[in-house]
């Protein structure tokens, strides 16, 4: 199968240096709206790509996409004068519809699947901008009980919830707050190992024990072990990348 699709990256001008908190409230945005996009693709893989770069700044220069190796780059063009004159909710719209431009031109020029843009175009207007995946449920063993983890996200934060079905009414404990790491982000990793523990405690355990985070109903506490010690936080370096 190859490696799977994994960003849509924008490097759009900016007049504000790296090291300045207007950048990355700039980057954050325009990541956040991406990851939502690519999520929203529902895990469509274009043929024969994994990224996709959108870099306006070489629109007066580019005739043409470029494709190296799995990466494609395209250079629509962008505005920031009139990005940073919209508000919050005009700037996701902004960011969004530059990547719809790029991924409709990019679908006509290599035959893939428009419906699956148009799709994730519409889907993140419908869901107004908020970003929130439900996973599947799962049962306890004796059926009596159904848990499921639901990730939400900011710019820059990304919460991890139990939502956890208790006599008919659902529980939604929070289980971890760390920094959007947006489409690298290992929560979507860790989401895959959700499970039941026993019929009382439900979360997620990664690597037979290398990570372990449960919520336990009878108790009312979110515990948090790593590599079967109990930690108050888990240093997730030591497994991913992007930690």
């Amino acid at each position: 199968m190859g490696r799977p699709f994994s960003d849509i990256t924008l490097y759009t001008p900016t007049p504000h240096k790296s090291t300045t908190p207007e950048y990355w409230e700039q980057t954050s945005l325009e990541n956040f709206v991406s990851d939502l996009y690519v999520q929203k693709m529902n895990g469509y893989k274009p043929p024969n790509t994994t990224r996709i770069t959108i870099q306006p700044g070489f629109h007066d220069i580019w005739k043409r996409t470029w494709k190296n190796g799995s990466i494609i780059a395209i250079a629509p063009y962008y505005d920031y004068n009139e990005y940073a004159t919209l508000d919050k909710r005009g700037k996701y719209q902004y960011i969004l519809d530059l990547i719809q431009v790029a991924t409709l031109q990019l679908s006509e020029e290599y035959k893939w699947d428009k419906t699956v843009f148009e799709n994730a175009y519409k889907d993140v207007i419908e869901c107004g901008f908020k970003f929130k995946i439900n996973y599947p449920s799962k049962m306890t063993r004796d059926k009596k009980k159904s848990a499921n983890i639901i990730i939400e996200k900011t710019e820059i934060i990304t919460s991890v919830y139990a939502s956890i079905g208790v006599d008919s009414s659902p529980l939604k404990i929070k289980l971890l707050d760390k920094q959007n790491e947006w489409w690298y982000d290992y929560v979507y990793i860790l989401a895959r190992y959700s499970k039941w523990f026993d019929r009382d405690r439900f979360g997620i355990g990664y690597r037979k024990g290398r990570i372990d985070i449960w919520y336990s109903i009878e108790k009312n506490e979110v515990a948090l072990f790593e590599n079967g010690n109990r930690v108050t936080e888990i240093d997730f370096k030591n497994l991913f990348l992007f930690g």
